[in-house]
C-alpha cells in the first residue's frame, strides 16, 4: 500500500517524531510504500527508502507555520496517488487523524488556571491559539477524517467530551510502541557509571531524569520545586528543547541551581536513562509520553501524573508512581521517595521491563494497519 504520513517536523529529538520514524521503518519492512509529508527531515534523505515530500512552510511566526503547512501539504497530497493519508498534524483533510497532541482547548483551560492575569489575557488574544483551536473544531465538528486514533483512553474521553459530533465508534485507541532493543536494562551496565562520571555525580546520588519538549506542559517547574523536599544530593537532569531562562531563575531563587542540569536536546538519550534512578514527568497534560515507555523498557520506574495517558497503563506502586496533583511539589517529592526505595530492586527492574514489553512497535504498527485496512476497504 502507499501510505502518506504527515508530520510537520520529522526530527530525532521529540518523542512523537522518534516514534513515527520507527513506525515508518517498520511499515517499509512489511513491504509498504511510505511517503513522508514534512517540512524537515533529519540527516540524509537518501539514507531511507521512504519517499520524502518537502512541504514549504513560512518561517517566523508559529501562526504562519500552521496555516502555510496545512495549505501546502494539502496541495502536495493532491498531486500523487496514495491509498491512505495518516496525519499526525492538524490539516484540512485526512483519512486517519492521530490526535497525538490532544485537545488544544483543554490544554488552554489548564494553562489559564495557572497563569497570571497578564498571561491569561495574552492566551485569550493570541491568534496562534485561536488557529489551533479552529483546526481542532474543523477536524472534529466538520468530520474531516474517516477514523481518529488516540494514544490513550484519556484523550479519547477528552475528545468525546469536547466535540459532540465525534462518536465513540469514530475513535480507536492505539498505545504507542517502544524500541525494546535500544532501551533495555542491560544499558545500565554499559552506561551508568560512565555517564555519572561525566556529570560529576557519585554512584549513590539520586539522579532524576526529565525528558521532553514543552517544559511548561510537562511540569518542569514542579519537578524542580520538588527538589526542595528531597535529600541534598538529589539531582534533576533535564533533556529536551526549550527555553530554560525562567527555570534557571527559579532554581537559583530556591537555592537549587547546582542540583539541576540542563543538557538540551541530545542524541543518545538511552545512555541517560541507564544512568538515572527514575524518570520524573509531573505533566499537566500529556496524551501519551513515549519517554515513559522508554524508561520502563530500560528498567527504571517512573513518577508521573494522573493527567498523563500513561497513568492508565501503569500499576501504581509497582512500575510507576502516580501523582494526583502535578502542581503539588511536596506530593511529587513523596512519590519520588517511594519510587527511589524500590528503584534498585531487581524485582522493580523486572516489573518495569515486563510492562514495557506489552507495548511493542510491532503491535502498534499492526493495530495501525488494521485501521488503515478498515478505511481503505470501506471507501
Amino acid at each position: 500500500m502507499k501510505i502518506a504520513i504527515v508530520r510537520k517536523r520529522y526530527n530525532p529529538f521529540g518523542g512523537a517524531e522518534r516514534y513515527l520514524h520507527l513506525l515508518s521503518t517498520h511499515l517499509m519492512q512489511q513491504g509498504h510504500e511510505v511517503h513522508v509529508i514534512a517540512n524537515q527531515w533529519p540527516g540524509d534523505k537518501n539514507a531511507t527508502s521512504a519517499i520524502f515530500h518537502e512541504v514549504p512552510m513560512i518561517g517566523g511566526l508559529s501562526l504562519l507555520k500552521i496555516w502555510s503547512f496545512a495549505a501546502a501539504s494539502w496541495i502536495i497530497l493532491r498531486r500523487f496517488q496514495r491509498d491512505v493519508i495518516f496525519s499526525n498534524e492538524r490539516i484540512f483533510s485526512q483519512d486517519i487523524f492521530r490526535a497525538s497532541d490532544g485537545v488544544h482547548r483543554t490544554w488552554l483551560h489548564i494553562r489559564m488556571r495557572q497563569a497570571s492575569p497578564i498571561k491569561k489575557l495574552s492566551l485569550i488574544i493570541n491568534p496562534l491559539h485561536w488557529s489551533v483551536r479552529f483546526f481542532d473544531w474543523y477536524i472534529f465538528n466538520k468530520r474531516a477524517f474517516r477514523k481518529i486514533i488516540t494514544p490513550s483512553e484519556f484523550i479519547k474521553r477528552d475528545i468525546l467530551q469536547t466535540y459532540s459530533r465525534v462518536k465513540e465508534d469514530d475513535i480507536r485507541v492505539i498505545y504507542n510502541g517502544v524500541d525494546l532493543e535500544r532501551f533495555r536494562p542491560e544499558n545500565k551496565k554499559r552506561y551508568r557509571d560512565a555517564v555519572r562520571l561525566e556529570l560529576g555525580l557519585t554512584p549513590t546520588t539520586w539522579l532524576l531524569l526529565f525528558v521532553g519538549t514543552g517544559f511548561e506542559r510537562k511540569g518542569l517547574r514542579y519537578a524542580i520545586e520538588a527538589l526542595r523536599y528531597l535529600p541534598a544530593d538529589a539531582t534533576l537532569m533535564v533533556i529536551g528543547k526549550g527555553r530554560t531562562r525562567n527555570y534557571i531563575s527559579l532554581a537559583r531563587q530556591w537555592g537549587l541551581l547546582e542540583r539541576v542540569r540542563f543538557l538540551g536536546p541530545i542524541d543518545g538519550v538511552d545512555r541517560y536513562y541507564a544512568a538515572s534512578d527514575l524518570l520524573l514527568l509531573p505533566t499537566l497534560y500529556e496524551p501519551m509520553a513515549n519517554v515513559i515507555l522508554e524508561a520502563l523498557a530500560t528498567g527504571i520506574p517512573v513518577v508521573t501524573s494522573r493527567d498523563c495517558g500513561n497513568s492508565e497503563v501503569i500499576t501504581d506502586g509497582e512500575d510507576g508512581w502516580i501523582i494526583n496533583e502535578p502542581t503539588d511539589a511536596q506530593e511529587i517529592a513523596r512519590k519520588v521517595k517511594a519510587a527511589i526505595e524500590k528503584a534498585g530492586d531487581p524485582e522493580t527492574e523486572l516489573r518495569t521491563r515486563k510492562k514495557a514489553e506489552q507495548f511493542t512497535l510491532q503491535r502498534t504498527a499492526g493495530e495501525i494497519m488494521d485501521v488503515i485496512l478498515s478505511v481503505t476497504t470501506t471507501g
